[in-house]
């Protein structure tokens, strides 16, 4: 075996394990890469669905497009009908989330009714909640009940709008016999009473603030109290 020369330099040692980066151990995910996983899946969902309507769409595409692999979206959804439900269920209340506490804000009715309507308007004439309600619609007889489910979701959207006007029926500012009822008129014609799904509203801004004015005048107008 030939000698090493004094000048060489000697072999790299080993590095510790102190040295070594460490990685998390194998195991469940926590509770917020969890959550992160999961709303990848329905984003990914979400693009195929829209991309390629539900009948062609496949548990496989959903989880290439997510960046993982289909076992995986097996763990979170039984399905692909299950998935959908959830998509569709999450589109629907992504416009409660618009809300936020506008309602809340104490501000005068005309004042409220042109934020609540105008973010209203925003969440029902997204195109993505345009898609998916348009493939709820097709899929109806396959799905019995989502119907169901996204009319008790829909209540969730209307709670601030609820609250907010009670508070004004009660205060004696406004006439109205049941607040709820005229939260549901108010989401109603927001959405478009179902021509959205038929014909794509336009976005122009111009367009946008006349048809939430409109609404705002008209219902000011129909519950302010008289003098």
């Amino acid at each position: 075996m030939t000698a090493r020369s004094p000048s060489s330099p000697a072999p790299a040692a080993p590095a510790s394990a102190a040295a070594r980066p460490t990685r998390r151990a194998r195991g469940r995910p926590t509770r917020e890469e969890g959550e992160v996983l999961r709303t990848g899946l329905l984003d990914a969902a979400l693009q195929v669905f829209i991309a390629r309507g539900f009948e062609a769409a496949s548990i496989e595409g959903i989880a290439k497009v997510a960046g993982v692999a289909k076992v995986t979206v097996y763990r979170h959804y039984a399905s692909k009908d299950e998935l959908f439900v959830e998509v569709a269920r999450r589109a629907q209340l992504s416009v409660r989330a618009r809300l936020g506490t506008v309602a809340d804000a104490g501000l005068p009715l005309e004042a409220a009714l042109r934020a609540i309507i105008s973010r209203l308007v925003e969440g029902y004439t997204h195109p993505d909640y345009l898609a998916v309600m348009r493939m709820v619609i097709a899929e109806a007889g396959r799905f019995p009940a989502l119907g169901r489910a996204m009319l008790d979701d829909s209540a969730q959207i209307s709670e601030p709008l609820v609250a907010y006007l009670q508070a004004l029926k009660d205060a004696g500012q406004i006439d109205i016999d049941s607040p709820y009822d005229a939260a549901v008129q108010i989401s109603g014609l927001a959405s478009g009473a179902g021509r959205y799904l038929l014909l794509t509203p336009g976005r122009h801004p111009v367009s946008r603030k006349r048809s939430v004015e409109s609404l705002v005048t008209l219902f000011t107008r129909a519950w302010r109290k008289q003098p």
